[in-house]
């Protein structure tokens, strides 16, 4: 009787183990859970120097991918202390750019608000500052909910 007991014992961590592992097979891996909102502060500038040369211009473009859920709003709002230009861009793949779905000027000191429903699982947004000799730090908040209309600055 001792021998069907070490058997059954052995068999029962066997059958658990094929039954974890069994189970890990998935077809697709789970997409990335973001918790909103989110603020990410984006530094942005444009720098025109003279040289012997003519003018040359240094535009910083700065580039925030970040992921989503492919048929669910998204809520984004912008604040620049620059004027800049948005470049909104559906990601395929890992290269830089996409499929550009828009673009919009974003005035110094005026918060705007807008949405979108992704089609794919990530976005790629580019800001670039449409002045020259201009730079700052913009904030870009997203979220699922819709963002209420933030107060400019006083003095702008």
């Amino acid at each position: 009787m001792p021998s069907v007991m070490k058997t059954t014992s052995l068999l029962l961590p066997l059958a658990a183990l094929a039954a974890l592992l069994g189970g890990c097979a998935s077809p697709q891996p789970p997409l990335p859970t973001v918790h909103y909102p989110v603020t990410y502060q984006v530094p942005i500038g444009n720098t025109s120097a003279q040289a012997s040369a003519g003018p040359q211009s240094l535009n910083i473009n700065a580039t925030q991918d970040v992921e989503v859920q492919p048929g669910i709003p998204l809520y984004y709002q912008i604040v620049s202390p620059v004027n800049v230009t948005v470049y909104l861009y559906e990601k395929v793949g890992v290269a830089p750019g996409g499929n550009l779905l828009g673009n919009m000027q974003i005035m110094a000191g005026v918060p705007t608000t807008n949405q979108l429903t992704p089609r794919t699982t990530s976005l790629e947004f580019t800001f670039s500052a449409t002045q020259t000799n201009s730079s700052g730090t913009l904030q870009f908040t997203l979220s699922d909910q819709p963002i209420a209309a933030a107060v400019a600055p006083m003095g702008h």
